[in-house]
């Protein structure tokens, strides 16, 4: 017990106001998590989320918003099935392919494409109000500032775009891939095999989903 208050006390950790920023988190609501740092010190039970687009992990301590800053102190974080570890500063889902383990940050950016005028159209004015954007996969978007009536006509309009990095580990020799030229030059002898299953199935590696369609034909071609 006492290595665990220790270790709280050593968090540093940040009290965030829930009207500071806007957030796009992993898990659809907090989740309880296990956190376990080098030193074999843990926190056990946290109702934790991980902010992709900031790249921090988050708790609640009540209905306080707190911040984990020694991040590259951990091991592992695990919350149901799930487990989590670091790799070059990033925190990465452990994911299984066959007897590949992929290794996966999840990275989301904002890209500004201008602002939305009163008669509809795109414009580059910018704006101080953030408007929610459409996310098409299982990742919750939390805006916590509405917009007031004046600013119903000058929106600022936003897209995301993934930007996940993949370290991908067979046998011991781990790539780190973000993007389908660095998957062609990570495995040279598949290259071409994999490009025209790209090419076919028109997959983009910021879709996760089709990352994971590359990682499992590469699968195939490494065992034929």
């Amino acid at each position: 017990m006492r290595k665990i208050f220790i270790l709280a006390a050593g968090l540093l950790a940040l009290a965030f106001s829930a009207s500071a920023q806007q957030r796009m988190y992993l898990f659809p609501d907090f989740t309880d998590a296990n956190v376990r740092f080098i030193g074999n010190t843990r926190l056990e039970k946290l109702r934790l989320n991980f902010d992709m687009l900031s790249q921090k992990l988050l708790y609640l301590d009540g209905e306080t918003l707190m911040e984990i800053t020694n991040m590259p102190m951990i091991q592992t974080v695990v919350t149901g099935d799930r487990q989590f570890m670091m790799r070059e500063g990033m925190l990465c889902e452990v994911i299984n392919v066959q007897d590949m383990q992929v290794l996966v940050n999840w990275r989301v950016k904002k890209v500004n494409v201008g602002s939305r005028g009163a008669l509809g159209y795109t414009t580059q004015a910018k704006v101080e109000v953030l408007r929610s954007f459409e996310f098409d996969t299982p990742y919750t978007i939390t805006d916590f500032r509405k917009p007031t009536e004046q600013d119903v006509h000058s929106l600022e309009v936003w897209r995301q775009k993934n930007e996940n990095t993949y370290f991908l580990n067979i046998g011991g020799d781990v790539k780190r891939v973000q993007y389908l030229k660095d998957l062609y030059k990570a495995y040279p002898e598949h290259a071409q095999a994999l490009k025209s299953f790209a090419k076919a199935n028109k997959l983009k590696m910021q879709n996760a989903e089709d990352a994971f369609k590359m990682f499992q034909y590469l699968n195939t071609l490494r065992t034929k």
